[in-house]
């Protein structure tokens, strides 16, 4: 029986050990397994790592900057050539500096909206206004150039030769000469077969109000006919009472000279290049005559500038103080254009107001950067070519001094 129960004992305690070996190998085992199937886990240094660079994530998607969108508004004069420098600013930029839209209104309006809460961030001129905001400041960007169109279906096209001085040209539009075959033309066009038709003058009915002095830049005179009245030397022109049609328009203006046979008319040059017009050669005061072209325009702009105080006075407290480029080539020679004038940009100076500052600043920025690219040789002043209107600022060192001064002062 003793050893029995010693057997019995000892096979207890084994069995007992064996058990409690189980049971503990199956509670430590899961700590000692591999963890198949889990990333590793970051040290400290690669979770700094991964949190700055989320963080400088989520503030540079919060900081993009949305380009502003820059309202212009153009006298419609300047249409070709203003619509070619939106689209190709917006081009050029990839849209990363700002979109331009464009407004186009009559000559009469934007003398009422310059300045005011309707002139946008930027507007294009043909004459600066006399009477004007103290913070408008001007800033030359085109040439200006009036060509003489008319339609004489037996004549070739661009130009035909037909010339006309001021003398002449004052009594067509004024319905003193009516008929083509006028002896007064004929001696100024000897080579030519003038028709014995009647003459149809085509003005804009902008100028329709006629009681105007062309010094007078608040008139509801069209540019182009202020421009003109400069050449001619005359105050106002009355036009035919029989024989004359007004245009709404600088476009329809061209359009019906375009359609009506032995039509006579006046258009910015950019127009007539573009609608592809027959306009005429201009006699200057020694009596020789000038086609519009590239060279001509840029000749006269040229040498109208020399005579020009282009300069800015440091001294002055106001942008708006200082006399803006202006020149009148109705007296220059050398084979100059003689009906040739600017265009400019009007701004407004930023304001003061802190609750507007931001934004006005924001957008005044993207103003003066469009401008910018306005006047560049390898922006807007490269596409004035595509109407053939010369660059301005090539070679015009004064010119380009006013700009830069300007621009750089209104960015203070």
């Amino acid at each position: 029986m003793s050893k029995k129960k010693t057997a019995l004992i000892s096979l207890l305690v084994i069995v007992s050990v064996a058990v409690t070996i189980v049971v503990v190998t199956s509670l430590l085992t899961p700590f000692f397994q591999p963890r198949f199937g889990l990333p590793p886990e970051q040290d400290e240094a690669e979770k700094t790592r991964i949190a700055i660079n989320d963080s400088s994530s989520n503030q540079t998607a919060a900081t993009t900057i949305t380009p502003t969108t820059i309202d212009v508004v153009s006298t419609t004069s300047a249409f070709p050539f203003v619509q070619r420098w939106a689209a190709q600013y917006e081009n050029q930029q990839l849209a990363s500096s700002g979109n331009v839209n464009v407004y186009y209104l009559a000559d009469r309006e934007i003398i009422v909206a310059e300045g005011g809460a309707d002139s946008g961030d930027l507007t294009i001129v043909g004459i600066p206004a006399e009477k004007r905001n103290d913070s408008t400041v001007y800033i030359p960007v085109s040439a200006q150039a009036v060509a003489i169109v008319y339609n004489i279906p037996s004549f070739p096209d661009i130009p035909s030769g037909l010339r006309l001085n001021s003398t002449m040209l004052s009594l067509i539009l004024n319905g003193s000469i009516t008929r083509w075959d006028d002896a007064a033309i004929k001696d100024l066009n000897p080579s030519l077969n003038l028709p014995d038709e009647r003459i149809v003058v085509v003005h804009s009915g902008d100028d329709d109000d006629n009681n105007n002095n062309s010094t007078n830049t608040n008139s509801s005179s069209s540019i182009s006919l202020m421009l003109l009245n400069q050449y001619l030397g005359v105050q106002s022109i009355s036009w035919p009472k029989n024989d004359s049609i007004a245009a709404s328009g600088p476009a329809e203006l061209a359009e019906l000279v375009r359609k009506i046979p032995y039509s006579v008319g006046y258009v910015d040059f950019s127009y007539a290049v573009q609608t592809r017009m027959t306009y005429a050669a201009i006699g200057d005061v020694d009596s020789n005559y000038i086609v519009p072209s590239m060279q001509s325009i840029g000749q006269a702009v040229d040498i109208a500038l020399q005579f020009q105080n282009s300069s800015i006075d440091p001294a002055s407290s106001s942008l708006s103080q200082q006399l803006p480029p202006a020149i009148n080539a109705s007296r220059i020679v050398n084979d100059s254009y003689p009906i040739v004038g600017l265009y400019y940009a009007s701004l407004l100076a930023n304001d003061d107001d802190d609750n507007q500052k931001e934004e006005e600043g924001r957008r005044s920025l993207a103003t003066l950067d469009f401008v910018e690219w306005i006047i560049s040789e390898s922006g807007g002043q490269q596409t004035l070519l595509e109407v053939q209107y010369p660059p301005i600022y090539s070679g015009n060192e004064q010119l380009a001094t006013y700009a830069k001064t300007t621009i750089d002062t209104m960015k203070k």
